[in-house]
Formats: C-alpha cells, structure tokens, sequence
C-alpha cells in the first residue's frame, strides 16, 4: 500500500453523493454508518482512529468499529465500482473507498492509524447536509 498515491481521488462530490443515496435506497443507510460519517467529519481534520470511533459511538471495541466501518465502505464501494487496494495476499482494504490514512499520534494509549475523510465525500455529506 505504500506505493499508493492516497491523495488521488477515486470519485467526485457527486459520484459520492450518489453511492451514499443508491446504498440509502438498496438496503438503507442505518443510523450507526449516518453516526460514523458524522463522528468522522466532525472530527478535527475529519480524522479519526478506530477506537476513538468505537468511543465515541459507545461500539464494544476498535474491532467493531473496524469492522463496520470496512462494511460500509464496502458498499459504498460496490455502488462507485471501485476496487480498493489489497495488503499482499490479503482482503481488499475496503477502508480506502472512505479514508486515506496515517499512524495516529498516541494520545491516551491509543496507537494505530486514524482515517481521514477523503475532501471528495466530505463535500458530498455536507451538500446532502448529511453532515454540518
């Protein structure tokens, strides 16, 4: 993933915009995703680490919020075509379609990666005035 350039945008502001309403649409986007694009976009910088995700949205771990997060972003990347890269050998970091990433710094034991929005998906939410 190193070799990845993470700031080429991978959809426009209205690509987004229309893979957040086809998702709504084809099974509905619950209350939990809506809460963690919100807490994401709210976030300094709009970035944010699993855990303090997890926190934030009282989730029972990290994982949780790891997971569900990856769900999300799934769909939304099934919606935009969009196949995301893949650690050797590993499942595609479905991540990516939401976030780039970067080491977060340790605040509170709290060591891993933050996501930070991609600026394309942050301007679909606040056109949808999914998010303030």
């Amino acid at each position: 993933m190193s070799s990845i350039n993470q700031d080429a945008p991978i959809a426009t502001v209205e690509e987004f915009r229309s893979a957040l309403l086809a998702t709504r649409d084809w099974n509905g986007i619950s209350p939990m995703q809506l809460r963690m694009l919100q807490a994401q976009c709210q976030a300094p910088g709009c970035a944010i680490s699993p855990a303090q995700m997890a926190a934030q949205l009282n989730m029972k771990s990290l994982n949780t919020a790891s997971a569900r997060y990856g769900a999300f972003a799934r769909a939304i990347a099934e919606k935009l075509g969009y196949a995301p890269p893949q650690k050797a050998k590993g499942p595609p970091c479905w991540w990516f379609t939401l976030s780039t990433s970067r080491p977060a710094i340790e605040k509170a034991g709290n060591a891993g990666v933050e996501w930070i929005m991609r600026p394309e998906l942050v301007a679909a939410l606040r056109s949808m005035r999914w998010v303030v």
